[in-house]
């Protein structure tokens, strides 16, 4: 997936400098969050969208009754909260400050929503970012299929090279890759 990273960074970089060019149309205040503070409650309006300006912030899914997982860590010159901007209006996942303090840039949906329509090239790179993290999801859920069928097959081989590459992931695949090979070793004894 080095391949996707590399991309992410690309668009990271020319995301921050169009954003730049809209910073008095956007008006963004700076915000401190400390390390384990919740930034974006899933469910909640999305009434304001982030600019990491550093940081390390974990993007979770978070089901009643079970602990969060984490999706995706994100760093400086990500933007969070933009999936809230289409669709319901609700942001589909909780962010919370893994490494802090983090300082964000927030600035009010609407106005970043102004800002895309008249600009492009921002809209080109906000649907770019969305759909390098589309890919990654993608890429993350194939490992996890092929990891589960090459443990139904007992190909361990398979299920090694899997669980290799979901240990680069998220805190929760490298998780999920633990179980899978606790899951192998407890079926082999």
């Amino acid at each position: 997936m080095a391949g996707i990273e590399a991309q992410l960074e690309a668009i990271r970089s020319r995301l921050r400098q169009l954003l730049s060019t809209h910073l008095n149309q956007l008006q963004p205040i700076t915000r401190s969050y400390a390390a384990g503070e919740i930034v974006i409650e899933q469910g909640e309006a999305a009434e304001r969208v982030f600019l990491v300006s550093s940081g390390v912030l974990a993007v979770e899914h978070v089901e009643a009754g079970h602990p969060a997982r984490v999706l995706a860590l994100v760093q400086e010159g990500e933007i969070l909260g933009e999936m809230g901007l289409f669709g319901d209006n609700r942001h589909t996942a909780q962010v919370r400050v893994e490494q802090g303090p983090a300082s964000l840039l927030v600035a009010r949906s609407d106005d970043l929503l102004q800002a895309l329509l008249f600009d492009t090239e921002l809209v080109l790179e906000m649907l770019a970012l969305s759909g390098a993290r589309c890919r990654q999801a993608n890429h993350n859920l194939a490992l996890l299929l092929d990891a589960i069928q090459a443990l139904s097959s007992s190909d361990s081989t398979a299920l090694n090279e899997c669980c290799t590459s979901l240990r680069e992931g998220s805190p929760s695949l490298a998780n999920a890759a633990e179980q899978l090979l606790q899951i192998q070793n407890s079926s082999t004894h």
